[in-house]
């Protein structure tokens, strides 16, 4: 069972939460609501969620400003929040679960299913806070970082580090320039949406490679790139002229 509360400023904002949930999750409990950071903290006190639904801006402070307060919490954390894109960025590097106002009723189910999966899962609650204000703070695309969950571990990484990423069916390698690889339990898909901005290109369906790693490009059986470690890495015939595009630009 999931023992949640909300927290948001806006009236409006926890009364359309409050109602999507009690329609259709039953296996949520709610025990309350806070409308800004001090409310908040005294109400987690006070009813120990294993949730907490949490608002970005309010006008006593943020939802991290009320995160920091908590040197172990016992919650996990799903931020619900109108679009910033910086913002977003940040979270989703720092692999915090997160929802988007309007709530989405799919989203939403998504989410639940994820928090009932993980929820006997330790958290590192530091390490991901760490990575969102590394990122928020740091101008430097080169010192942008991004939490992965191996099995045992997780990770806190600079983008800049990874080579590359290798498809494993739902799985993902990390290939690396300075530790071991390590497998993700997440497809390639959705770091391929992550990392794309940050120069990474997919040449192929079962590998993402960062543009900076690569040496040089074979064009006999179609293309092959070859990046600084000597890998070689397939590129399909309908990613060739893309590539040559984005190579052409650097």
């Amino acid at each position: 069972m999931i023992r949640a509360i909300i927290v948001d400023d806006e009236p409006r904002a926890r009364e359309t939460l409050l109602g999507v949930i009690t329609r259709y999750f039953p296996n949520v409990q709610l025990l309350g609501e806070a409308a800004g950071v001090n409310e908040a903290f005294t109400l987690i006190e006070k009813v120990n969620p294993n949730v907490v639904f949490l608002d970005i801006k309010m006008p006593d402070g943020s939802g991290f400003d009320l995160l920091k307060r908590f040197k172990k919490p016992t919650f996990r954390t799903v931020f619900v929040t109108a679009f910033d894109e910086f913002a977003v960025e940040a979270i989703k590097f720092s692999a915090f679960d997160y929802l988007l106002k309007p709530i989405s009723t799919d989203e939403l189910r998504e989410t639940i299913a994820k928090l009932t999966e993980e929820m006997s899962e330790p958290e590192d609650f530091t390490l991901k806070l760490q990575a969102f204000f590394d990122n928020v703070n740091s101008i430097e695309r080169d010192k942008k970082k991004i939490v992965l969950k191996t099995a045992n571990s997780i990770h806190l990484v600079t983008i800049s580090n990874i080579v590359r990423c290798e498809s494993d069916g739902n799985y993902t390698w990390f290939h690396f320039n300075n530790q071991p690889k390590i497998l993700i339990s997440r497809p390639l898909k959705q770091f391929e949406e992550l990392l794309e901005p940050y120069g990474f290109f997919r040449p192929h369906q079962s590998h993402l490679v960062n543009i900076r790693a690569i040496s040089r490009i074979d064009k006999v059986d179609g293309g092959t790139l070859i990046l600084e470690d000597n890998t070689p890495i397939p590129v399909s015939v309908r990613k060739r002229e893309q590539l040559f595009s984005i190579l052409e630009q650097l």
